[in-house]
């Protein structure tokens, strides 16, 4: 069941005996902004601290561990256009307890979204304070994770005068250091008033009574509108590089290319093949070619961002092999350009793609994602046999088509002081 209970507020549920837990995902979607990706982030810290009801950590906790041990999250994510807050419980099916946790469940998330910890217009200052120092101390620390610090650097340098897609999903040091426990409070009443809701429920649940738990939660209807989810940005004929000297033993080399694809439509399979194919699985010829046979690499992999039409492609070496790796990651996507590839290749990807995705139809979360995703993109596949008969139409000529539309813009080369 699928419906608009006011303008920009949705609900989705998803009967199920499935699993023997019970999952409640509610996303406030809006359109990313530099402005207040920061903003989001430190925001999912203090609601997911405590609130006016349960105003200490260990309230909530005990709270949780009343409802037998649910479990409970809120984090941030990208999805191109879109930033989105997902908050998540997970309750013990209630075929299984003498008590039902659903209305619980669903009480404990109205008390946790819209009675935060505040007084006189201003989240709680210790609890703000201590938030966000949390946050300063985990941007800082991402200084220290090369393989981090090299993936965002390629990132900043593709996208790069577009800040909203430039920065990283969960905001900057120099973004929070400006705010105060009033302006967050500010965005709060902004984001519950403006963001797209959508709020899904899976389980062995009946959708009438789920729709009476969420009807009178206070969202009224939304004027913003939630805008197309996919990016896409211009190429450009040069390839953009840059250097960065570290402390460092191990040197990366991160390369990020422009995917022309059509996100969730006709090419989109091909893409996914062709990607898995040269660097997504470790069937692939760059885990094959570089990783194993000439041993250039650390690690070697890639990754498709299809809602911003890109594909990255990381690599852990020694900072005097940039050359060599260089050329044979450029050789292994000519050969899937080229067909130089087997067919008994090719079928093993492509079956590998399938088990993944068979696999994943098992995980809660992957469904309720599922649901979001089929809501953002009318051309999502609508279940498993759907997406299954998708990936096995794609043939040879096909991925190499897919493959000649990935093209390089830009390369991150992190290596160490005194690496040549």
């Amino acid at each position: 069941m699928r419906k608009e209970m006011k303008p920009g507020v949705w609900l989705i549920v998803l009967p199920t005996t499935q699993f023997k837990t019970t999952r409640i995902n509610v996303q406030f979607l809006a359109p990313l902004q530099r402005a207040t990706v920061t903003k989001r982030t430190l925001l999912t810290s203090l609601l997911e601290t405590n609130s006016a009801v349960y105003p200490t950590q260990a309230a909530l906790s005990a709270h949780l561990e009343s409802l037998y041990g649910a479990n409970f999250s809120i984090g941030v994510a990208r999805e191109g256009k879109l930033h989105r807050i997902g908050v998540t419980m997970s309750t013990v099916d209630d075929r299984f307890t003498d008590t039902p946790l659903l209305p619980q469940a669903a009480a404990f998330l109205r008390t946790i979204l819209f009675e935060p910890n505040m007084q006189a217009g201003r989240f709680d200052e210790a609890t703000f304070a201590r938030e966000k120092e949390n946050l300063d101390h985990y941007l800082a620390s991402l200084d220290d994770d090369r393989q981090t610090q090299a993936a965002l650097g390629v990132q900043q340098l593709y996208f790069g005068a577009d800040q909203d897609q430039a920065i990283p999903s969960f905001g900057t040091r120099e973004d929070l250091a400006s705010l105060t426990a009033s302006s967050l409070a500010a965005y709060y009443q902004e984001m519950m008033q403006h963001d797209q809701v959508v709020i899904t429920v899976l389980g062995d649940v009946d959708p009438k009574q789920v729709a009476a738990l969420f009807a009178d939660w206070p969202l009224d209807a939304r004027s913003q509108t939630v805008p197309a989810v996919a990016f896409d940005l211009p190429t450009h004929p040069d390839v953009l590089t840059q250097t960065t000297k570290v402390n460092a033993q191990q040197a990366k080399f991160d390369l990020a290319y422009h995917v022309e694809t059509d996100l969730m439509g006709p090419k989109y399979a091909a893409t996914l093949v062709a990607e898995e194919l040269f660097g997504g699985s470790s069937l692939s010829l760059l885990f094959t070619n570089v990783r194993e046979k000439a041993s250039l690499a650390y690690y070697a992999s890639s990754m498709f961002d299809a809602f911003r039409g890109l594909m990255l492609v990381q690599t852990g070496i020694e900072g005097k092999d940039r050359q060599q790796v260089a050329d044979l990651i450029r050789d292994q996507l000519a050969a899937v350009v080229n067909g130089d590839f087997s067919d008994a290749l090719l079928k093993a990807v492509k079956d590998g793609i399938l088990d993944h995705q068979r696999a994943a139809y098992d995980s809660p979360r992957f469904l309720t994602n599922q649901a979001l995703y089929q809501l953002l993109v009318p051309d999502a596949p609508q279940n498993f046999d759907e997406f299954a008969q998708r990936i096995k139409a794609v043939d040879r000529q096909a991925v190499q088509q897919a493959a000649a539309d990935m093209k390089l813009q830009a390369t991150y080369f992190l290596t160490g002081e005194d690496s040549e």
